[in-house]
């Protein structure tokens, strides 16, 4: 059964029309490791990500989904703190390692409140 990021992979390559090999050249892996990724016994770099988005005109919600799935994949979500304003790196830091151990403890309500707090922020800043 294909995973989740194999079929995201694979729906890309047959918009594109290519091949495993040609995706895997675009972004900079061996196609046995792109396709040990799409079957489950490989977790994606991280460098994945930038390389598809690089590779491939995705949409926003792209590449929200595939970063959802890599994360899902891994089993973490990992944070960029590169390009923050020196004097609030301490407050990043200790708002993202907040929020990391905390979420565990949160419920659905919980989780639909901050989710929906970050997707007005998210609106209210427009692209990125």
């Amino acid at each position: 059964m294909a995973t989740e990021i194999a079929k995201f992979l694979r729906k890309i390559r047959i918009d594109s029309d290519e091949s495993l090999g040609d995706m895997a050249e675009k972004i900079n892996l061996s196609a046995a490791y792109l396709s040990a990724i799409e079957n489950n016994k490989r977790t994606a770099p991280e460098d994945m990500k930038e390389n598809l988005y690089k590779a491939y005109s995705l949409s926003e919600e792209q590449k929200l989904e595939f970063a959802r799935l890599v994360a899902e994949s891994r089993k973490k979500v990992e944070i960029g703190l590169s390009g923050i304003q020196e004097e609030l790196f301490p407050e990043y830091v200790d708002t993202a390692v907040m929020f990391a151990h905390d979420l565990s403890q949160m419920n659905r309500k919980q989780l639909a409140e901050i989710k929906d707090c970050l997707q007005r922020i998210k609106s209210e800043a427009g692209p990125m």
